[in-house]
């Protein structure tokens, strides 16, 4: 791989998904982008230049923001926005970046090779914020850095050692950043949605970016610390 100054970048997001009633217990993942009744509510994006070692500000996509006469139509305005913001990396990467083999935009959080990517992939699909091809090599070209599976050889599993697999976020946040506080589950999301509080929404988005770049950056003086030994 290769990284250049001003271009290589991490794009820490996390986006909020609504699942509607019917669906909610369902076995495992809830969230469908395929099934009716769903839709994205948002998310909050930020760009790092890590050689910089410099952050972008936060940009927030909501769909309580966005024009449009019923949810579908915010739907599809908010995804066109959140699919401008990922064409502006590709852009950087295509007018800086000068060489083929320079490495892709980076994307960065918990759960988001899982999620975050394919729904995003799949509900701009739906939509048609862009041709097929295109939204693919928006949203899979990117190098995905997904901290559940980074983080898998630097957290316990004393019970099934016998097991490789994804790790939650909160076993992450107390077996890495040593943090004992537990995250309460994502479906509280829907209930915020469904009483209007979207400041909730926002306040836990965000916390959710300050944890993968915690969760980030001590990987790093990990990985760091290994090469220099």
């Amino acid at each position: 791989m290769r990284f250049k100054h001003g271009v290589t970048h991490v794009i820490f997001f996390d986006i909020e998904y609504y699942v509607p009633e019917e669906h909610r217990n369902r076995p495992g993942l809830k969230a469908n982008p395929y099934l009716n009744g769903g839709f994205v509510i948002g998310g909050v994006f930020q760009r790092y230049f890590p050689i910089e070692n410099k952050f972008e500000k936060k940009e927030e996509f909501w769909i309580w923001e966005m024009n449009g006469k019923d949810i579908q139509e915010k739907e599809r305005e908010l995804l066109r926005k959140i699919y401008y913001y990922f064409r502006e990396s590709w852009t950087r990467l295509e007018v800086f970046g000068n060489g083929p083999r320079l490495t892709e935009p980076i994307a960065a959080g918990f759960g988001i090779a899982r999620f975050d990517i394919p729904v995003l992939f799949v509900r701009s699909l739906i939509h048609e914020i862009a041709e097929p091809e295109k939204l693919y090599e928006t949203y899979f070209k990117m190098r995905h850095l997904d901290l559940s599976v980074a983080s898998v050889p630097l957290t316990p599993e004393r019970k099934y050692p016998e097991v490789l697999a994804p790790v939650s976020q909160n076993w992450v946040i107390k077996n890495l950043l040593m943090i004992e506080n537990k995250k309460p589950s994502g479906t509280e999301v829907w209930d915020f949605y469904d009483r209007s509080e979207h400041d909730r929404i926002r306040k836990r988005t965000i916390e959710e970016i300050e944890i993968s770049k915690d969760v980030y950056f001590k990987l790093k003086k990990i990985r760091n610390k290994r090469n220099r030994e």
